[in-house]
């Protein structure tokens, strides 16, 4: 029997079972156009384009498969590669990412998954995805010893961790990212199957689509950065304010904000005091009692929530980073007459201790929840408080 004979007999019993009602039809598994995943993928690992962004508007499986590739991206090329022995194009490889991931990962048929994927291929590798994808199906799934390729990260990654945070937190980070990321809103009005934030109050945790619920919605870890402005005064310029979100927050807190980007297509959520300039060459003649500078960074802290970024980020990438990084805490100290919340969603001290290093500093007021993530006078929020990774500190214009 040749290979493609194995194959026709897989999808001719899949779809004797699907008209007996016995199994889901592909259109049932494969909401659209089974091809229109693999292209996703292609687009976001080739172009770098952003998976948040593609994926808008998409069906929840497909959502599930693009994300969940992207989130064990180095774990399934170590099952698949181990298994195969050889040198795997990149075409099949992407192919073969889909199916071990379904097999692995997902509640979908077996011989369901494998045909399916066993179509997308090329045609001259059909019967090796087919024999890989079943070894696979049969439970012969290679466990991988090292904490990057079994939690999926790169091994800089890992060993960076471990020297900042030691081993312990650092598979507690690595872990926590691997977890399927949902919204959180802060809202009057939950719905009945959300869950109170511990570290936000007001704040609900969803198990599903903040699109239909009345309120703010922007992660946990964002909020906290937004209570710690709102707590340090009334009077507040939010310097790098899109996507808006903290913004709203301190607000909602009845704080007094100016909202301030360099982007004010990145601003359209906003309404009421909105500036668009360069925040290192701010429009304001005016000072602040508190200025919140959340600055660009690399983003380690939300991995979970953009699981391509640690494919895309190169360590080398940081230096940049902290360079701008230096520039705006310049600018934000000029304009502030007490304070200023320096935050970034990175886990990186490049970023963060290396950036405000010789600034007089003091402890941010915060609640007991998250005092747990204070590092002295320092926040250290990583990923596994179930939000995005933050690190902040409280700058003052005198020591103190």
């Amino acid at each position: 029997m040749t290979d493609d004979d194995r194959i026709l007999d897989l999808l001719t019993e899949w779809e004797e079972k699907c008209q007996e009602g016995t199994t889901l039809c592909p259109e049932q598994l494969w909401p659209g156009d089974p091809a229109l995943q693999q292209e996703l993928l292609r687009r976001i690992e080739r172009e770098s384009a952003f998976a948040s962004l593609l994926l808008l508007g998409e069906s929840g499986f497909v959502r599930t498969l693009v994300l969940g590739v992207l989130r064990w991206r180095s774990r399934l090329d170590f099952v698949v590669q181990t298994l195969a022995r050889r040198t795997i194009e990149a075409e099949v490889l992407d192919v073969l990412r889909v199916g071990a991931y379904q097999l692995l990962y997902m509640d979908v048929a077996q011989y369901a998954a494998v045909g399916e994927t066993v179509e997308l291929a090329p045609r001259r590798a059909r019967g090796f995805v087919n024999a890989i994808l079943r070894r696979i199906a049969r439970g012969d799934v290679p466990e991988p010893k090292d904490l990057a390729t079994r939690t999926a990260h790169p091994p800089w990654l890992i060993e960076r961790w471990t020297r900042h945070y030691g081993a312990e937190r650092a598979a507690r980070i690595a872990e926590a990212n691997q977890e399927l990321s949902y919204p959180d809103v802060l809202t009057d009005a939950p719905p009945p199957d959300a869950t109170p934030s511990l570290l936000v109050p007001g704040m609900w945790k969803l198990k599903g689509s903040s699109a239909d619920i009345e309120g703010v919605a922007l992660d946990e870890g964002s909020a906290v950065i937004a209570d710690i402005a709102a707590a340090a005064g009334h009077d507040i310029l939010d310097l790098a304010a899109a996507p808006g979100g903290k913004t709203l927050v301190m607000r909602a807190r009845g704080a007094d904000v100016v909202s301030n980007d360099i982007s004010i297509a990145r601003l359209r959520r906003l309404r009421g005091k909105v500036v668009v300039s360069d925040a290192r060459m701010p429009a304001f003649r005016r000072k602040f009692q508190t200025v919140l500078l959340d600055a660009p960074c690399s983003a380690t802290g939300t991995i979970r929530k953009n699981p391509e970024l640690k494919w895309r980020l190169r360590e080398s990438d940081l230096a940049s980073f902290a360079a701008l990084q230096r520039e705006l805490v310049a600018s934000a100290r000029e304009l502030a007459r007490e304070t200023v919340v320096y935050s970034t969603c990175s886990l990186e001290p490049e970023e963060n201790d290396d950036v405000v290093a010789g600034c007089p500093r003091t402890t941010p007021r915060v609640n007991d929840e998250v005092a747990k993530w204070l590092d002295g006078n320092v926040l250290r929020m990583t990923p596994e408080s179930g939000a995005d990774g933050f690190t902040a500190f409280m700058l003052t214009k005198d020591a103190s």
